[in-house]
């Protein structure tokens, strides 16, 4: 099954690369990331880094395909062995096909770690969202992740989201709020002590010509969360509390982008009991094509 599903992962890459790359009026748009992570207090970790490759193609409009592959790599304190890990994403939108104001979001992130919980982990993601452009937008995301190499581990993550659009001026303003419904149907077996996580979270994004500044917070408990759409999994047993970040975007000639992120997220490590601070720095550089 998992060189299956690898391979059935490259095809897609594949021909989210190459297929139609000619065709006149694809919006193509390629980016790189590079990720340092930093663990104050922890016993376990110490630092590690990732880089990802991201990729979509589609009309700009209608439908649209994306994809990502990130290799991850986390420094353990000895004696504890270091942690390597590829994730492979692959989603695909189809807007106002069903409606004109309904957006349809559907995909897969499956994972190849040497975490022997959740190697060969896979993720099935939805979203549906109805919206009303430069106005507003409401929606759900449903994630299932499936972890059973180790032990039968099902997790179930139901994320309700609305977001406000506003235009100030020469500015624009989109705030947006989304919670959180996780359940995880093997907890005790894994060190939790709860089935069901809840947490809130808020953003809002400033927009003035070729500049974006986002401000994010979170409060709650999250473990094995979905985020960004299915390009982010928290696949380690570790239970999250809250978080905060800020990311800075720079557009030039309509073709070029440059991206500087950083989160910071607190969380309980279950297998020591010890408050850890996280904190992730992120560059990234893309182009349309």
């Amino acid at each position: 099954m998992k060189r299956g599903f690898k391979f059935w992962i490259i095809v897609g890459l594949f021909c989210l690369f190459t297929a139609e790359v000619q065709a006149e009026g694809l919006k193509k748009y390629l980016a790189l990331y590079g990720t340092y992570l930093n663990y104050g207090n922890s016993a376990i970790k110490e630092d590690g880094y990732a880089i990802t490759v991201y990729g979509s193609i589609g009309d700009g409009k209608k439908q649209g395909l994306e994809a990502a592959l990130s290799q991850l790599h986390l420094n353990y304190e000895s004696p504890y062995s270091d942690l390597d890990q590829t994730d492979y994403t692959l989603v695909y939108t189809y807007t106002a096909g069903l409606h004109p104001n309904l957006s349809l979001r559907l995909g897969g992130h499956y994972i190849s770690s040497d975490d022997k919980l959740t190697d060969e982990g896979w993720i099935l993601l939805g979203d549906l969202t109805y919206f009303v452009p430069y106005r507003w937008n409401i929606g759900l995301e449903v994630d299932y992740s499936n972890y059973d190499q180790w032990v039968n581990l099902e997790v179930f993550q139901f994320s309700p989201h609305a977001g406000y659009f506003r235009r100030l001026g020469a500015d624009s303003l989109y705030l947006e709020t989304r919670a959180y419904y996780i359940h995880v149907d093997e907890s005790k077996s894994i060190g939790l002590s709860l089935k069901n996580y809840y947490s809130l979270e808020l953003s809002a994004t400033w927009t003035r010509g070729p500049v974006s500044f986002k401000i994010l917070g979170w409060a709650g408990q999250q473990v094995f969360a979905v985020k960004t759409g299915g390009f982010v999994v928290y696949n380690l047993t570790e239970k999250y509390r809250g978080g905060a970040g800020a990311e800075l975007t720079y557009r030039w000639e309509n073709k070029y982008l440059l991206g500087l992120q950083t989160h910071w997220n607190t969380y309980e490590e279950i297998s020591t009991g010890k408050n850890v601070n996280q904190t992730v720095v992120t560059a990234s550089v893309g182009f349309n094509f």
